[in-house]
């Protein structure tokens, strides 16, 4: 019995020895995310890491995940990792719609596969050091972050190296004072009193230019100087805002030619979330706890950036909003101060500009400034000064509040 015993202790061990060595962790990976995965694991193998992912087990799905939230890793054994399938959906056919959802998957492989926690520092800029960004709120900030153009290089190298240094895109800076030649203005010199089509009131008197709105749901853009320019720009706007309702908000704009410009010419997009194509625009939300900058961009499903800057806008009062555009980038302003710059549809010409009227808000305007930089200069053209007229109004643009919803990672 002694040695029968024995005898059957050491054949199971060496079946549990044999199993160990043959088991197979489970690999199941949604066909729809895995090349989003093997981007991953290129993108890291080019950067001198390397994943067994097959070897170590994985699991990738779709599913309904809770609340605003679009990615979930879950530490088990083998890795389970979940995007929302809603949010998926949703992006489609914008322009963002890729790096949006890189940004996701690699969120949460970066939490499953590379130990990364949530980080929420920042840059020197206010931009999110990095997409690890995430988890409890920080100053009642989202995480959008411009996984974008070369911002993309930068986001990558941190994922895979926490020690990557700061880029140069995110030193602070002012203004050059380089605007170039003037080619359109607001005629600020004369008297007017009318409405547009919707109903929006506009008057003209002693040199402030006020736009009052009717519009309960949506803040609109209104344009205000309509030029065509193919290469760079400088446009300026000095304004004081009146907010009234939680979705407001107030800013600058530059439309371009996104029709007529087949390399960006769009698909067909949910009915449910019409957007008016081709426009970049600073909005600036006004909140209890600091002032919120949103930097946009209509083709795109979500804001291209959020940043909070606490000491460059004067509430109730005149702050000069700017948008320049050189050397391949759009470069937005605050007072002087520049919050934002961007290469995203930097290489489009742009053929009007505008503020943004809040719901329920009010605009006065002291001046508004169109000028051309470079080589697009029109040596033989005058600066026009141009003002509001009866039935010459452009037409609002609505802006859908949600634009600036809340996501969660």
């Amino acid at each position: 019995m002694k040695n029968r015993f024995i005898h059957h202790i050491a054949l199971l061990s060496i079946l549990t020895l044999y199993s160990c060595k043959d088991e197979v962790k489970r690999y199941e990976v949604d066909p729809v995310l895995d090349p989003y995965l093997q981007l991953f694991l290129q993108e890291g193998s080019k950067r001198g890491v390397e994943i067994d992912v097959k070897g170590n087990g994985l699991l990738m799905e779709f599913t309904k995940l809770e609340g605003l939230t679009i990615g979930l890793c879950t530490y088990q054994d083998p890795l389970l990792v979940q995007i929302d399938r809603d949010y998926w959906t949703e992006t489609t056919h914008y322009e963002d719609q890729e790096n949006l959802r890189q940004n996701v998957v690699f969120h949460e492989l970066g939490h499953g596969l590379l130990n990364r926690s949530h980080n929420n520092n920042i840059l020197e800029n206010y931009e999110w050091k990095t997409i690890m960004c995430g988890g409890d709120d920080v100053d009642g900030r989202d995480w959008a972050v411009n996984f974008n153009g070369y911002r993309k290089e930068y986001y990558l190298d941190e994922l895979f190296n926490i020690r990557t240094p700061a880029p140069a895109w995110s030193k602070k800076a002012t203004f050059d004072g380089e605007k170039g030649t003037l080619t359109g203005n607001l005629d600020m010199n004369r008297s007017y009193n009318g409405k547009d089509e919707m109903g929006n009131t506009y008057l003209m008197r002693n040199n402030i230019y006020s736009i009052t709105s009717v519009n309960k749901n949506n803040n609109s853009i209104i344009p205000l100087v309509s030029e065509q320019i193919n290469g760079d720009f400088y446009f300026e706007v000095v304004l004081k805002a009146t907010l009234t309702e939680n979705i407001s908000t107030t800013g600058i704009c530059a439309l371009y030619d996104y029709d007529n410009n087949q390399k960006y010419n769009p698909r067909t997009r949910d009915k449910q979330y019409p957007i008016n194509d081709g426009c970049n625009y600073l909005a600036i939300k006004e909140e209890s706890i600091g002032d919120q900058f949103y930097l946009i961009n209509s083709n795109c499903y979500l804001p291209i950036a959020e940043v909070l800057i606490k000491d460059l806008y004067k509430h109730d009062d005149y702050n000069k909003y700017a948008i320049s555009k050189h050397d391949g980038e759009v470069f937005f302003y605050i007072n002087d101060q520049l919050v934002f710059r961007n290469d995203y549809q930097a290489d489009v010409p742009y053929i009007s500009f505008g503020v943004i009227l809040p719901a329920m808000g009010k605009l006065d305007i002291t001046s508004a400034e169109l000028y051309e930089l470079g080589t697009t200069l029109r040596t033989k053209k005058s600066a026009r000064a141009i003002g509001p007229r009866e039935g010459s109004f452009t037409s609002p643009i609505k802006i859908s509040s949600k634009k600036l919803k809340d996501y969660r990672k």
